[in-house]
Formats: C-alpha cells, structure tokens, sequence
C-alpha cells in the first residue's frame, strides 16, 4: 500500500508536467463517463429500480383479451365485473385483488372548479399495492370518502393539517377527505394505464357497485390487479385464472367468450415498451465510453513512445516489469479519477437537458438524476476505463526495455505509428461508423413519421376537454350545453371554425365498435373507431370532405340517423365511389337495430399515434348520440392563450361547477406523440456526433504523431527529389488505410445492429443502403478533412534540418 501510495503521487506529479496532454486524455473520458452515467441513470430510473409499491415483485396485472378482436391492446381489455368478483371469491393463487378505472373528474372545493385525474378503486385497492395514507386513513363503510394525492394536498389545499374531514365535490356529488398519500405515491399515472399516459391520479374514491353491477356479465370498464401469494408464481397464477375463465365463459355473451388469461408482472408491463429502446441507448453509449476509452488508449501509447528511455533506465536499475506497469496504470488512475469527476457534471448537465427535451411516455423519467446508485455506477466506469485505455499502452511501453536504452529515446528515420495503434483507431472508426448508421436510420425514421399524412391541419388549432357531471343526465341536456358552448364559442373574436368531439385525435381516448354494413357479408371480427362529433367539427380540424356532405345542425336526435365515414371505409366496402346513401347497422343499448345512412367521406385520420395506419373510422353526429364529455376544437387565427381563456369564461357563466382542463394546441398534441421518437434520434444522433469527434480526434493524433516520428525519412525523401504533393499522399493514404479497413468493419456490425433497431424504424429498412452509404461517405469525407493538417506539416519541414535533427 506505501508503494502504491508513492506511485499515485508520483502518477499526480507527472500528470501535472504535461497537463495539455492531461487536459485531452481527461476530456476524452468525460465525454464516455458522462454519456454512460446518464443514460445509466435514465435506464435504472425507469427499469432497474425497484418499483415504489411494497413487495412489488409479487405485483400483477389481470387482463381478459379476446382473440375475436385483433390489433387491440391487450390493456384494453380488463374483466366483466361478475367475473372479477368470481375471481376474487375463488382464486387461491392471489392475497389481494382489486379493480380500477381512471376518469377526469370535476373537482370543486374553496369556490373554484379544476378538472382532477379520479380513480374509482374497490376495496383492496390500497392493500394490493401495500401503500398506506401517509396523513389519515383508508377508506372505510362510507362510499363518499375521498383520498388525495399528496401534490394536490399541496397545490389546492396548502398542505395544511385540517384539509381531513373537509368535503369535495366530484361531478357534484360530494366526499370528504379522510387522507392524504404520501409523496411519490400516484398509481395509476404515466404509462401505468390507457387514461393516464402524461397524467398523475390525483384523487381516489371507493367503486361502490350496486348489487346488479356487480354481477354483470356484459360490463367491464375496470382495470385488474393483484398482489400474489408467497411462493406463487406468475405462470402458476395465469394457470389458476385460465381454468376459472374456461368454467365462467357459457356466462359471458357471445361477443366475449373464448377470452385468454393474461397475467403480467408491474414492472413488465409499465415499462415493457421501454425496456428495448432504453437497453439500445445503454448499447450506444457504452460504445461512445470504448471510443473514448480507445481515443485515450492511443494517446497513452504516442506517449508511451516518448519515455522508451525512461523506461529503459528505470528497467536498468532494477525496476522489473510489473513495477513498470504499476506506475504507469496509476497514472491512469490519477486521469481516471480526474476524468470521474468531470464527467458527473457532463452527467448532470445531459440529465437536464434529458428532462427539458422531453422523453416521450418513458416511466418514471422524472425520477432521473444523480444518486448513490448513479454515483457507484460513475466510479465503476471511471475505474474500468483505466483497464480499458491504461492497460494495452503500459504493456506495450515495457516491452522491449534494452531496445529502447540502445536507440536513446530519439526519433526513428523509418515507420511511424505501431500495429496496436492503428488496430485501436480502425476500432474506433468501425464503432463509430455503427453509431453514424444507427443515428441515420433514428433520423430518417423521424423524418418520415413528421412527413406522413395526419388527416388534419394542426395549425392554428386549440383544444380543451370539458366532461359534465351528473346533474346533465339524458342527451337533452348534455346537447343542449354543449350546443350553447359551441355557438359562443364560435362568436369569440378571431374564431374561424369550431365543434366538439367525444375523443381527440392524439388525445388519449379511444372508441372502438363492431358495425353491419347494408349488403355486405357480417364481419364481427372488424373493430371500427368511432366519433360522435358536432357540425363543423371537420371544418375546425382542417380534416377535408371528400364526398357527399358534412352534418349540419339539423342532424338531431328528432332527424334521420346520418353518419360519414373515412377514405379507407369507402374504398373497403364502396369501391366504386359511391359510398354516400349506403347504410350502416347497430345495436342500442335495449339491443334494438338501429341503421345509419353515409352522408360523407373525409381523409382517413391518424387517431392513437403517428406510426399506425389508421383502421376505418365512422363518425357520427354528437346530437344524435349525446355524451358528457368532449373536445372542444377552436381553429383561430388569434392568441392560443386568449382563446383558452374566452371559452373557460364561457363554462364558468354556463355552469361554475364545470372546469375546462386538457388546453393545448394540435401542434402540441402531435408534438408529442412525435415526443418518443424524437427523443430516440436526438439521443443516437449526440453519440454519433461525440463518436465522430472522439474518432477525428484521434486520426488527428495518430497522423500527427506518424508525421513526427517519421521526420528523418521525410528529409531523405524530399532531399532526393520527392514532391510536396507525394509526401501529402503518404500520410493521407496510411490515414486512409485505417479509416477504410474501419469503415468496412463497421458497415458490417452496422448492419447486425440495425436488425436489433428494426422495432425502432419507421419506413425505412435496417439494411437501408442509402444510409449505409451516407454514414460511410460523411466519415470518409471528414476523416481526410481533418488528417490533412498534420499531413500538410509533413511537407513544410526543410530536409537538412529534418536530417540533423536525428
């Protein structure tokens, strides 16, 4: 310990001789160490670190999909209500189950109305995820009890200590506050569920079912979750819960049976989507750290170069190798630990630029930052790198000691950089090149999502979302406001077009449902989406009429059913273009046949996310269908903000109890479905772009040290008669060499790499050549840019000086 003590301070003192050199070495690390470090504390945020509910491990999800209706997500289908309770009664695979649905609620208190995310939760909700209130209780016998979240607490209620007992009102019923949860605790919220994406659960109230309810067989709208037994696993529970469904399927009505049992952990399903991309960005950055690590590599061993006589001495004196060795790594543990340190503030800077960009719907993201865990994952890199870049160079250097005593340090007339050095820079090159092709296709694929047709013009648009509550029951009165809305809406200064409709496009929502079309065969297997939306609601969105006619206002409840349709339901069924007068047949809620008559067709219009084609869409008039909620859609030349605040002015004269929530643009929507994606390219291409500057950093040393190391044979060859332009070629060719042995290399793992990123393209092929070519090219181009600097130094230098001086 004394002597590695002695050579630590000796590797300090000879840091500090050369501190341009040190300044480089540490620089170059940073860059790996801080890249590493936060991607590391993005992926432990949202995948390594334990989820915070009690004994999460033994926490699942509970879905009954149904094979009949392909193309659904699996978490779209939670269970009939009869058969939770069924389960619940029968299961002995489960210590706890409850059931939740998640809605925006109008929440009054103190005067003001404010729109609040509400979970209606049944019993064991609390008990299943092991959390407890951190101020009051759970809930007891009393239906109109409410919890909180602890944010809410703060923001609406000023934390103070007598909020317990205060009453609430949601959707103007009222409940009294009997907690408050503790900090952190939100479930659902994010990706946790279908309703939450970008969203937090601010209010929990109890799911009291009525008797008739609760043994309904035709009637899910919950969520399902259970905390397992001890010593019961996830495939022995999805047994159990297959046997009892198959027992309770004759109960079901036709549409539904043949469900599957599906059992899947939390952390599986929360971050399930996730994991793959966060995995590949661990992937990128980690070979940015080996770029950066063989970038140090090489500039260690131009060193190296430079102290063969020192080494020689100091083997001539007795110091074995493994001494020699020794002093040299501590050097590189002094660099490392300086590169350490600067690389958590590298850290720390990505991390907030991370969260300001925007990650898309990745769990947890708002967890990131730099922890204990983060820091130990920090110093093991710093640690590991000076295997990675010290290691190779200090064995390298004591090879051949007495060689070195014979030569006396000095230049040599002939050859220039070693094997090992241009093996590490075509190294570098090859991942590099990995890293300019997966940034490419990352781009290329953006590009292409932001080019794709979205069905509507999102500029000037506004949206807001305002759900009535049950004081408006029936479509009369429900229509009525809305009608009232709209038409004043219409008269705010600067409007050209509004209307409403139940769920906006990119907005969150979803309604799905199967149709009969008049004289074609009957395909219950075929899911429509479906819209109830308001006259010139299409107008608003800048969704274009293709044929036929829009609604107007005299398609009411008293007036023949109308609907409209989107391109691809025209084409699928009315291949001839004359889809206008044609019908459409379903059911209502006594199970009547109701039909429909197509009055138009508009563009197909991308309703849940960017990247999937759109299925058939039928819309209907929102007169004809009534709801207690929607979207309302203001297309307006004027100020998005004064927009917002005429139509909220509007609700509160029309009843103060309603709130207006959800105000964003179109642009903003679509912003953020592109959010993902976005985030995705950015990342790959910033460590395309460090790898790309670490590689021509380091061709720049390695030319420049060739060009050094070779001044004696430069002066040979002029004083006989070579040209400048001969000698440029020399380098610029052994530069080349290297770059395209590496390029090749790396086209080749670029290609494997890009089948794993297949899930990550959009409209472009993993194979693509055209960006193979790119990334190839762009490098090439580069690299010969910055080698020739050092390569033109070559040819400046006088022969008979170059001579003299060996």
């Amino acid at each position: 310990m004394e002597g590695l003590g002695r050579d630590l301070a000796y590797g300090a003192r000879m840091v500090r001789r050369r501190p341009g050199f040190a300044a480089l070495v540490v620089a170059t690390l940073a860059l790996g160490i801080g890249a590493a470090t936060a991607v590391f504390s993005l992926v432990d945020a949202a995948i390594l670190r334990a989820l915070p509910y009690a004994a999460a491990g033994r926490l699942v999800y509970l879905f009954d999909p149904n094979p009949r209706f392909p193309g659904i997500p699996v978490e779209v289908f939670g269970p009939m209500n009869a058969e939770f309770y069924a389960w619940r009664e029968q299961s002995r695979s489960y210590a706890a189950l409850a059931m939740y649905a998640v809605t925006g609620m109008n929440l009054e208190s103190g005067g003001s109305a404010a729109q609040a995310m509400t979970a209606r939760v049944t019993g064991q909700f609390f008990d299943v995820l092991g959390a407890r209130p951190a101020m009051g209780r759970g809930f007891g016998a009393d239906s109109a009890e409410a919890v909180i979240s602890a944010r809410l607490w703060r923001e609406r209620f000023g934390e103070s200590r007598r909020v317990l007992g205060e009453t609430i009102r949601l959707d103007a019923k009222p409940y009294r506050i009997v907690g408050v949860m503790p900090d952190g605790f939100a479930f659902p919220h994010g990706p946790e569920d279908l309703e939450t994406a970008g969203k937090s659960t601010e209010v929990w109230i109890p799911w009291a079912m009525t008797p008739r309810e609760k043994a309904a067989w035709d009637d899910g709208a919950g969520t399902a979750i259970a905390r397992l037994r001890p010593g019961v696993s996830v495939r022995k529970a999805q047994a159990e819960l297959a046997a009892m469904m198959r027992r309770m399927d004759a109960r079901k009505p036709e549409m539904f049976r043949g469900g599957l049992a599906v059992v899947r952990p939390f952390a599986e399903e929360i971050t399930g989507a996730s994991r793959r991309p966060l995995w590949l960005f661990l992937g990128a950055v980690g070979l940015v750290l080996l770029i950066a690590c063989g970038n140090a590599a090489g500039l260690l061993l131009m060193r190296a170069k430079g102290r063969e006589a020192e080494m020689g001495v100091r083997a001539a004196l007795g110091a074995s190798r493994a001494r020699l060795v020794r002093q040299m790594l501590a050097e590189c543990v002094c660099l490392a630990g300086a590169a350490g340190v600067a690389g958590l503030s590298v850290a720390w800077a990505a991390i907030r630029v991370m969260l300001r960009f925007g990650a898309g719907n990745i769990p947890r993201i708002e967890e990131t930052g730099v922890d204990g865990r983060v820091l130990l994952f920090a110093i093991a890199v710093s640690l590991g790198t000076v295997v990675l870049f010290g290691l190779g160079p200090a064995v390298a250097a004591t090879r051949s000691l007495n060689g070195a005593l014979k030569r006396g340090g000095g230049r040599r007339v002939w050859g220039g950089a070693s094997k090992l050095q241009r093996g590490l820079m075509a190294g570098e090159v090859a991942l590099t090149v990995v890293l300019l092709v997966g940034a490419g296709l990352l781009l290329r694929s953006f590009l292409n999502l932001e080019g794709v047709s979205k069905g509507f013009d999102a500029r000037s648009t506004v949206t807001m979302s305002v759900r009535l509550d049950g004081r408006y029951g029936g479509a009369e009165k429900q229509n009525a406001f809305f009608r009232d809305l709209v038409e004043r809406t219409r008269r705010l200064p600067g409007v050209e077009a509004a209307g409403a409709i139940n769920y906006l496009p990119l907005g969150g929502g979803e309604s799905v449902s199967t149709f009969q079309v008049e004289g074609k065969a009957n395909d219950q297997k075929t899911l429509f989406e479906e819209r109830a939306v308001t006259p010139d609601y299409f107008r608003a969105m800048g969704i274009r009429l293709r044929a036929g006619r829009s609604f107007t206002e005299s398609d009411r409840a008293s007036a023949p059913l109308v609907a409209m349709v989107s391109r691809s339901f025209a084409r699928a069924y009315f291949p001839d273009g004359d889809a206008p007068g044609k019908r459409l047949k379903d059911g209502d809620a006594q199970g009547n046949a109701l039909w429909w008559t197509i009055v138009g067709v508009v563009d197909d219009v991308r309703m849940r996310d960017l990247e999937e084609t759109p299925p058939m869409q039928i819309y209907r008039p929102l007169w004809q269908l009534g709801g207690n909620r929607v979207s309302v859609v203001v297309r307006s030349a004027g100020d998005v903000g004064q927009v917002a605040r005429g139509v909220e002015g509007m609700v509160r004269a029309l009843d103060p109890a309603i709130a207006v929530a959800g105000v964003a643009t179109m642009g903003k929507l679509v912003s953020g479905a592109e959010a993902g994606r976005r985030f995705q390219t950015a990342l790959v291409t910033a460590f395309g772009g460090m790898s790309l500057l670490l590689a021509l950093v380091g061709l720049y040393g390695l030319v420049s040290y060739s060009v050094e190391q070779r001044t004696g044979e430069n002066g040979i060859r002029m004083a006989l008669g070579a040209q400048r332009g001969s000698v440029l070629g020399l380098f610029l060719k052994e530069a080349a060499g290297v770059a395209g042995i590496g390029i090749v290399l790396g086209i080749g793992g670029a290609m494997g790499v890009g089948r794993l990123m297949a899930s990550l393209s959009y409209g472009v092929k993993p194979e693509d050549p055209a960006t193979l070519a790119g990334a190839a090219l762009l490098f090439f181009v580069v690299a010969l840019g910055a080698c020739v600097v050092p390569s033109r130094r070559a040819t400046q230098v006088d022969p008979v000086v170059a001579l003299r001086a060996e």
